[in-house]
């Protein structure tokens, strides 16, 4: 087998196996996000259905560029935004006057990518939400009437627009789950588009609160399903345990769904693009991200907007080129990487100082990102010891930061806190500094001049401006990096 072959092979035994549905969808891997519509030209991410359509004008529209990035980049397939929440509609369609049909720019984009993706052999998935802010058939209270347009929209874009690999509903919080009629929703696609996943934002509820959200970082084997029948567990932008069961309970039986991460390739966390450039996430993050959200069977998609002319920057194309050239995925057509293992997890870790019981020290090297160590004072130390000695040539660091959610309620800015500090191995029971650094961020990947067979790991923070806050440590051998097995159809 050769560098870039990844073995087919069964999938690993569980209590619940993949469905072929989830075995294509697991098998692709890595998506790309398509926010496009009146918001891009109006500075907002939720619009509430009344911009005017004459807002909508890209001046250079060029939606084989969208597919043409996504292809270099090395994604497998597209998801579209065919309707967000404010209902305008992507498509040429005679169920409303709110779609480009009727703007200045009357192109069919959902047609367009779907050719595209044809073209260069990129999968189509679409983005639906179910909450409709323009459509007088949303507020009519015999739920039929909505699920009615809903439906007839369903089945213009899954009858016209070729093969479809998955159906990513959003905005199900408007109405009782029930409304939605899942199930016939699940039906009808089934017809329509028998290979396509199917999920609903949100997936999972906490007991007895079916109307309410669990976050990742909390779902437990056997919490609840808000919606059945579906594919996957959706709930960005979080991301799920590095040990998530993935197998969660509809009227008390179980079922295996894997989770889709989604995150934005901005910084501040805008799905639709602004005028201004907006911070691009560091290559460090997002090849981290990408091992921990393509880990366990789970998938990642990566939001890459077009701007007002119609075309994804550059700089967020060549951001997402750079992230390809390090995983070794560009151009298309190679097997994932799975990253290096990390000895970390679960490892005894002390602190020279804690803010409180909830961020001690083996928040730090747990099975999620979103927990994290938070020192009592600024100057702190970190040090995680190993039962035995284990070869490490790369250390990871993860800072998790303050957030500053903006007047949109969705951009975000973030405040990190470390600004200078060292990196040791106790290596035959003496500490050696490996490595000194100045400042953190969102995550940092530390390659080691050599590699060293070492049983403990000290983090010494020497410089910041408030208590330090670290959402996780790794340590890695570079050498148990793989490539990411391709499962066979059931």
């Amino acid at each position: 087998m050769s560098a870039l072959q990844s073995p087919v092979i069964d999938q690993p035994h569980t209590r619940l196996p993949l469905t072929p549905r989830q075995i294509r969808q697991r098998n692709r891997g890595y998506g790309m996000f398509i926010h496009f519509g009146p918001n891009t030209f109006n500075e907002i991410e939720w619009s509430d259905g009344s911009l005017p359509i004459s807002s909508y004008a890209p001046t250079d529209l060029d939606c084989d560029q969208w597919v043409r990035v996504a292809k270099e980049a090395g994604f497998s397939y597209v998801i579209l935004i065919t309707k967000h929440h404010d209902g305008f509609c992507l498509w040429n369609t005679a169920t409303t006057g709110y779609s480009v049909a009727q703007s200045p720019v009357k192109v069919d984009v959902v047609a367009e990518v779907a050719a595209a993706c044809q073209r260069h052999g990129v999968e189509l998935g679409l983005y639906y939400s179910l909450w409709d802010r323009s459509a007088p058939a949303h507020a009519d209270p015999d739920p039929a009437v909505y699920q009615n347009y809903m439906f007839g929209h369903l089945e213009e874009l899954m009858t016209r627009s070729g093969p479809v690999c998955e159906l990513w509903l959003d905005g199900a919080w408007a109405k009782p789950n029930e409304d939605w009629n899942i199930a016939e929703l699940y039906a009808r696609m089934a017809r329509w588009q028998p290979d396509c996943v199917v999920s609903v934002n949100h997936t999972i509820h906490p007991a007895g609160k079916p109307m309410e959200i669990q976050l990742p970082i909390d779902m437990r084997e056997g919490d609840a399903l808000r919606f059945w029948p579906v594919d996957l567990r959706l709930k960005d932008p979080n991301f799920a345990n590095w040990d998530d069961p993935q197998l969660y309970s509809w009227q008390g039986e179980l079922h295996r769904l894997p989770f889709e991460h989604t995150i934005c390739i901005s910084d501040h966390w805008n799905w639709f693009q602004k005028k201004g450039e907006m911070p691009i996430r560091e290559v460090d993050e997002l090849e981290q991200l990408f091992y921990w959200a393509t880990h366990n069977d789970n998938s990642l998609i990566v939001n890459l907007p077009p701007d007002r002319t119609g075309r994804i920057r550059k700089s967020e194309a060549g951001r997402v080129f750079e992230l390809a050239d390090r995983l070794g995925i560009r151009g298309g057509g190679r097997p994932l990487p799975t990253g290096p293992v990390n000895i970390l997890f679960g490892a005894h870790a002390m602190a020279s100082s804690e803010a409180a019981d909830a961020f001690g020290a083996a928040k730090a090297v747990d099975s999620s990102l979103e927990s994290y160590w938070e020192a009592a004072h600024p100057q702190a130390v970190l040090e995680v010891l190993l039962d035995a000695p284990q070869p490490i040539d790369q250390v990871v660091i993860h800072e998790a930061p303050v957030n500053r959610p903006q007047e949109d309620s969705f951009t975000t800015l973030h405040d990190y806190h470390v600004r200078a500090y060292t990196v040791e191995l106790r290596v035959d029971g003496q500490w050696l500094v490996v490595h000194q650094g100045v400042g953190i961020g969102a995550a940092k990947r530390i390659d080691l001049t050599q590699g060293y067979q070492s049983d403990g790991v000290k983090l010494t923070i020497t410089n910041a401006v408030a208590p330090p806050r670290i959402a996780h440590l790794a340590a890695n051998h570079r050498q148990t990096c793989g490539l990411r097995p391709i499962y066979r159809l059931l």
